[in-house]
């Protein structure tokens, strides 16, 4: 499939980002990403030209929130990413508005905060089209071979997915404070104690399961 081309109008602004339309975090700590209305776009087509991208600068602003970023360029690029790989259509026959505007709303929907992020989002997004379009063909398949080729696709898709998802998660906890206790054992009839003890005495000690 040729790739189809698509970028924000060049008149677009680029402004700082919004929190119109979100849900702030809970605390300065927290993993979850603040809830953004999606972008909504207008693309205007004709056969072998590349997509004519409509929307308002406050519709600009929202595509690159949407991808963590403020950056015109790399909202571009993750754009057309997205239209390249998630949505159905080629150069000959471009997507529409609706299906791209589906594919954006779950990219906002992940939530981006950076680039990095952003990136995720795309792969994320991109990879889950790529899963349902071979479970889709799985279903129809008339033989075994095709039963299996599209089977060990599909799991290898959704492996992928998976892997996605926890690499989002270990980004978004970085420099979070991790505290391991080993070696604690708790016997029969008695209590596991962890740290420094005092004895009634007025001694110190330390015990360790």
């Amino acid at each position: 499939m040729k790739t189809t081309s698509a970028s924000l109008p060049d008149k677009a602004p680029v402004p700082s980002p919004t929190n119109e339309s979100t849900e702030q975090e809970s605390s300065a700590g927290s993993l979850a990403p603040r809830k953004r209305r999606p972008p909504t776009i207008a693309v205007g087509s004709a056969p072998g030209k590349p997509l004519q991208i409509s929307l308002d600068p406050d519709e600009a602003e929202r595509l690159r929130s949407a991808f963590g970023t403020v950056e015109r360029a790399f909202a571009n690029l993750m754009l057309s990413g997205i239209i390249n790989a998630a949505c159905d259509g080629g150069r000959a026959h471009p997507p529409g508005s609706e299906d791209i505007n589906q594919a954006l709303a779950a990219v906002s929907g992940i939530g981006a905060r950076d680039e990095t992020e952003g990136m995720l989002a795309t792969q994320m997004v991109t990879t889950h089209f790529a899963a349902m379009s071979v479970l889709r063909r799985l279903k129809g398949s008339d033989t075994i071979a095709q039963q299996d080729s599209n089977g060990n696709l599909a799991a290898k898709l959704l492996r992928t997915f998976t892997m996605q998802v926890e690499a989002l998660q270990r980004y978004r906890g970085k420099g979070q404070q991790k505290v391991t206790v080993e070696h604690v054992h708790v016997h029969a009839g008695g209590q596991a104690i962890v740290g420094r003890v005092t004895p009634a005495g007025g001694g110190s000690g330390s015990t360790e399961g």
